[in-house]
């Protein structure tokens, strides 16, 4: 298989199909690769840490179906073994769909009603949450945009929808504004918000933006008030570097995590057996301490 612009057919459409179901969002599922699937297939080969050319040849093919059947592992409550020791559950909540995202994701439970009291506060302000998932799946790939000690893997992480902010600051339902050291700052657009003149910046503009004038609520301070973190963008997003470095859309729950002394072991533990965990590349950095060398 080597797929490319101009390219037709059934394994065009194929495509177009899976990369549609992870939110790649590669244009109409026609069977006719177009720009719109290029520009997806070149999303996604920056996502898993491919040569980014927008060609489907075989690697890509394959890491294609990887990352499909990983995907839909994660849509799911997981099946756990447990050794006896009492787990927290996995719970289904709520997002707003929005163009490629998701309307529902997996968190552990106490994070699942720490999320479930910010999203309350959001919809009855006329705003959106979106989701690009939270839940990593044990056998996910680990790559240069994945992080081996993920706060996805332990229940305590989600990601807002990629494609609802730094792309159309006139429509889109986030508006992303600078706040610090390689730090953003989320507002949800909202007509229950506060009128705001903001500086919204997109993924082709990354630090210059623009002023952005609505009703807004800060949807930053929100999650932070119920024990959620942002964290920073990678430095070489503002070198021109890939989109996915910008980091925007990740919040994760800090809440009961003491610096230097809880680990990310210990957090996996929480969700998942030890015999479920033994043979997975992520148990190896069981060890890693929150605020030392797990962040």
């Amino acid at each position: 298989m080597n797929l490319t612009i101009k390219s037709s057919g059934d394994d065009v459409k194929t495509i177009q199909e899976m990369l549609a179901e992870m939110g790649f969002q590669p244009g109409s599922v026609d069977g006719l690769y177009g720009g719109k699937t290029e520009v997806a297939v070149i999303k996604f080969q920056e996502e898993q840490g491919l040569y980014a050319d927008g060609v489907v040849g075989p690697n890509t093919w394959n890491a294609i179906r990887e990352a499909l059947a990983i995907h839909r592992d994660e849509q799911i409550s997981p099946a756990v073994d447990d050794s006896g020791h009492t787990l927290m559950d996995w719970q289904r909540v709520s997002a707003d769909r929005y163009k490629g995202g998701y309307d529902r994701f997996f968190l552990r439970e106490d994070v699942a009603s720490a999320y479930m009291r910010v999203y309350e506060q959001v919809q009855q302000a006329g705003g959106l949450i979106t989701s690009s998932g939270a839940r990593r799946s044990l056998k996910a790939k680990m790559n240069s945009s994945r992080s081996a000690t993920s706060f996805h893997y332990t229940g305590r992480a989600l990601d807002l929808f990629v494609g609802s902010g730094m792309k159309k600051t006139r429509t889109d339902p986030f508006i992303i504004s600078p706040d610090g050291d390689r730090l953003w700052r989320v507002y949800a657009r909202a007509e229950g918000g506060t009128q705001m003149d903001l500086k919204a910046v997109t993924y082709d503009s990354r630090e210059t933006g623009k002023i952005v004038t609505g009703r807004f609520i800060d949807l930053t301070s929100l999650f932070k008030e119920e024990g959620f973190e942002r964290i920073r963008a990678r430095s070489s997003f503002f070198k021109k570097g890939p989109w996915l470095g910008a980091e925007w859309w990740h919040f994760q729950y800090e809440h009961g995590l003491e610096k230097g002394l809880s680990t990310f072991g210990d957090e996996l533990l929480k969700v998942y057996s030890e015999s479920e965990l033994r043979e997975t590349p992520v148990w190896q950095y069981r060890h890693r301490v929150f605020g030392v060398n797990w962040f």
